[in-house]
């Protein structure tokens, strides 16, 4: 079996240091000159019996510089990430250029597979998976690689690194749901029961109807809005947000998004106000930032920080959340994040019935107009989605959400 990797123990004591050689003699001989003396470890073996260098080199690491008392863990994951990779002809720094695909999500879907099935314990899987994450960070600091093959979210106040490649929890695999026509109209019904602003009401239709993060539509500038002269279409489908295009997204990649012209009309409108020039004057006073984003609250602050757990999207989320339940919906849970579930599974309905687009087309166009690094995350958001192309009337539903004077 070509992916038969096995595991070899090297002696109980394994000894570092200088080594000198001795050719002297009719058999070359070497010692170790001054050795550090580490208890012996499990080391990873192709079938042929050639050693895995990278693997084991990780392996050594962790016990030689890290001190590891037991590597066993270790080796094991390697072992069991590497037989992996040989069964589905990978290897381990291999990348699907067409999907962005790296071989550590597929074994992370592996893995979630084996935990779903029973064949694995939900504990044992993440323990495996967090050994491979570190196995790339091993191979990153050492220059055997140029990039991760995932991405870094943050720390923890303990240094400990957050990912986008973890094991799922049950509760996490549920908690993503798209709104529905309703949802949408009690939205729309209880904006002045809520209290929030014209701002924060843009916001949000700008949110369910262009697919952004928090972070991403509260970095949102005016720019980015003006509808190209000549432009006859109903969808402008070339946004470009990211480091580059002066839009923060998440891990600052640039990619590509699409709004409804009516949208964008609505915005471009918003921004020659009087009221939107007095907010950016108000947040150049406190910023000293003259690239100021569409939505400013009254006291001239973003509405999103990066990296700030408490802001204003939340908190009035929370307050029209709240209104909906008192008033229309005592069910009505969701999150503002639902509002990009919604915009993903709406897109995905309108790509699906397309007569000239394949479902694993239409995933691919999906995946990058959200920022996607791997196509599991994109299935992820579509857990919930019915395949009911009378559901949901995206253009019509959602302007109705603004559809009335004196939105500001």
């Amino acid at each position: 079996m070509e992916h038969y990797y096995h595991l070899t123990a090297t002696s109980k004591e394994i000894e570092v240091g200088d080594v000198e050689e001795d050719i002297s003699g009719d058999k070359p001989d070497f010692s170790i000159h001054k050795p550090m003396r580490f208890d012996g470890v499990k080391l990873l073996f192709t079938s042929e019996g050639e050693p895995e260098f990278y693997a084991n080199a990780y392996i050594l690491s962790r016990r030689i510089v890290e001190g590891i008392k037991n590597t066993e863990p270790t080796s094991y994951a390697l072992l069991r990430f590497f037989r992996f990779l040989g069964k589905n002809n990978l290897n381990w720094n291999d990348e699907n250029q067409e999907l962005e695909r790296y071989p550590i999500y597929l074994f992370r879907a592996y893995l979630n597979k084996q935990i779903d099935s029973g064949n694995m314990r939900r504990s044992v899987g993440s323990t495996t998976l967090s050994a491979i994450r570190r196995f790339y960070v091993f191979c990153l600091r050492h220059g055997y690689v140029e990039n991760l093959p995932f991405e870094v979210t943050g720390y923890t106040k303990y240094g400990q690194m957050l990912t986008d490649i973890t094991i799922t929890s049950p509760k996490q695999e549920t908690t993503l749901t798209p709104m529905n026509d309703m949802d949408i109209q009690h939205i729309r019904d209880n904006w002045h029961r809520a209290g929030v602003s014209g701002e924060f009401r843009l916001l949000v239709a700008t949110a369910i109807n262009s697919g952004l993060r928090a972070i991403e539509v509260a970095d949102l500038k005016p720019r980015h809005v003006k509808v190209p002269k000549g432009f006859r279409g109903k969808t402008f489908t070339n946004i470009k947000i990211g480091n580059s295009h002066g839009c923060r997204t998440k891990g600052g990649k640039n990619r590509v998004i699409s709004m409804p012209v009516w949208l964008m009309k609505q915005l471009s409108k918003y921004c020659e106000s009087e009221r939107y020039k007095e907010r950016a004057r108000l947040y150049f006073y406190n910023t000293g930032d003259e690239d100021a984003p569409i939505f400013i609250t009254k006291e001239g602050n973003r509405f999103k920080e990066e990296n700030e757990k408490s802001n204003s999207i939340d908190a009035l989320w929370s307050k029209l959340r709240n209104a909906i339940k008192e008033n229309s919906n005592p069910h009505f849970d969701h999150i503002f994040h639902d509002t990009r579930v919604t915009f993903l599974a709406n897109k995905f309905e309108l790509l699906v019935n397309m007569d000239d687009i394949t479902t694993s087309q239409a995933l691919k166009l999906l995946k990058d107009e959200a920022g996607h690094k791997d196509l599991s995350v994109t299935m992820h958001y579509l857990t919930h989605w019915e395949g009911n192309p009378t559901k949901n009337q995206v253009p019509e539903l959602m302007m109705n959400l603004l559809d009335e004077d004196g939105i500001l």
